[in-house]
């Protein structure tokens, strides 16, 4: 027969394991109570997130207009072209009615300052000048402004605080995806380079993540090796590609290959190998023997590429792209 205090102990010790398991049952409901609560948020925000490409156009160069212009409404798009304002109006830059057209076709105009400081070196006076008469100087010429950016990617919390009194967000570089809760003042945003593959990555990403990608780039341009060189080419006269048809326009000749390599705007067609190259004013000659790259092409076979496989992905202009961010 069990004494008393053997049956005591027992029923304490049997007390015991029973509280001790209430307990951890009650922080396993606690922890499956946060994660519900978090999943469901994530849920939500995932729900009303939507991938977005927005392409811009810095400095405000005037292939903005001869040569991006045509690539987007080929393609029933649009992207932003930031301007400078001390810039408008002189050689290879964009025109006042440049501006305007751009604009008119769907275009966003955007500020990039008065004289591209870079914005952190700066006094809060000096940059509050910057941003605010570019922006009145703009607007002056009838054009919309809306939104800024920063001349190269440089920001701080001084100049963010600034830039909010005059523009809806700011834009700088981070080769970052923009989330759906973002920070206006500091859209992060990837530079185009000669990686046609890695370009598309960032497509494929933004898609499966639904987030915001935001592409930069400056002058757009062609570079091409060439031999059988007669002549020389001069700086900033047309080119004619032959027997491919195409057109451009002569910037430069390669600084590690002089003699070898060129660039030029590339305005119309598409040049090919053994095309002949005929400068219009000089009559130099030589044969294109390797296109390095084409920026003209590569831009459309990026626009391309989303219509292809992202039908759903919507091209945006930053003042789009906030609407659809719910960014007031």
């Amino acid at each position: 027969m069990k004494s008393p205090g053997k049956e005591l102990r027992g029923f304490r010790s049997f007390l015991c394991h029973m509280n001790s398991f209430i307990y951890f049952a009650f922080i396993l409901f606690l922890i499956s109570s946060c994660n519900g609560v978090t999943a469901k948020n994530t849920s939500s925000i995932n729900n009303k997130s939507k991938p977005l490409v927005t392409f811009v156009f810095d400095d405000g160069n005037e292939t903005d207009y001869t040569v991006a212009r045509d690539i987007f409404s080929s393609q029933g798009e649009v992207a932003c072209t930031a301007v400078v304002t001390n810039w408008v109006n002189t050689k290879n830059y964009l025109s006042v009615s440049q501006l305007a057209e751009l604009q008119k076709d769907g275009w966003e105009i955007l500020s990039h300052t008065e004289s591209h400081p870079n914005l952190k070196t700066l006094s809060g006076s000096q940059v509050e000048a910057e941003l605010s008469k570019s922006k009145s100087i703009l607007e002056n010429l009838g054009l919309t402004i809306k939104n800024l950016v920063y001349p190269y990617n440089k920001t701080n919390e001084t100049v963010k605080k600034i830039a909010a009194k005059y523009y809806r967000s700011g834009r700088d570089g981070g080769s970052m995806l923009n989330p759906y809760i973002l920070d206006r003042y500091e859209l992060k945003s990837y530079s185009i380079k000669h990686d046609l593959s890695k370009m598309k990555s960032y497509i494929d990403n933004a898609h499966s993540e639904k987030k915001w990608l935001i592409f930069y780039h400056h002058q757009i341009d062609a570079k091409i090796k060439i031999s059988d060189k007669n002549g020389n080419l001069i700086l900033g006269e047309n080119l004619f590609f032959q027997p491919s048809g195409a057109k451009g326009k002569y910037t430069a000749s390669g600084i590690a290959f002089p003699d070898t390599a060129i660039y030029f705007t590339p305005l119309s067609g598409i040049p090919h190998a053994d095309d002949t190259i005929t400068g219009q004013t000089s009559g130099a000659t030589g044969k294109l023997d390797r296109v390095i790259y084409n920026e003209k092409e590569d831009i459309k076979d990026m626009i391309e590429y989303i219509h292809t496989n992202y039908p759903e992905m919507k091209i945006v202009t930053i003042d789009k792209g906030l609407d659809f961010m719910e960014i007031p």
